[in-house]
């Protein structure tokens, strides 16, 4: 115990420290050009993936392959628009809010759904260009 420095053997209680933070804490919020293009990606590969699953008549992993590709889009794009990508699914989360509930505002619900239909659009004529045919929901 003698000599210029401590004894490296005595345990000390470490300095109170500051609780930690995650990098997604300190991550800046998401802006709305981001949030649009989250959605429009997501519905374009939801709507591609449905496309493709009815005219290719396999049903046998038709949904299973719909399911996962939704699941995939969520946990993919949830943290940035939250993942709706369907117009019926934003306008229930802004009608939710009206109401004091969790959601989403009229206006950015509006805008959700405007870029879902055209992303949903461009989903159908990508798999009609791929399978030069469609279908009816009749």
């Amino acid at each position: 115990l003698c000599g210029p420095y401590p004894p490296t053997h005595i345990h000390r209680p470490p300095a109170a420290s500051k609780p930690r933070r995650s990098a997604a804490m300190d991550a800046p919020k998401p802006t709305m050009a981001a949030k649009c293009a989250a959605e429009a990606i997501g519905t374009f590969v939801l709507l591609l993936s449905v496309g493709c699953n009815v005219l290719s008549k396999s049903p046998t992993w038709g949904g299973t392959s719909i399911g996962c590709t939704l699941m995939v889009m969520v946990y993919a794009f949830g943290g940035i628009s939250g993942g709706h990508f369907n117009p019926a699914v934003s306008l229930s989360l802004a009608l939710s809010k009206s109401m004091g509930g969790p959601g989403v505002s009229f206006q950015d619900a509006g805008i959700y759904t405007v870029v879902q239909i055209g992303a949903g659009i461009l989903g159908a004529l990508t798999y009609v260009a791929l399978y030069k045919e469609s279908f009816n929901l009749t």
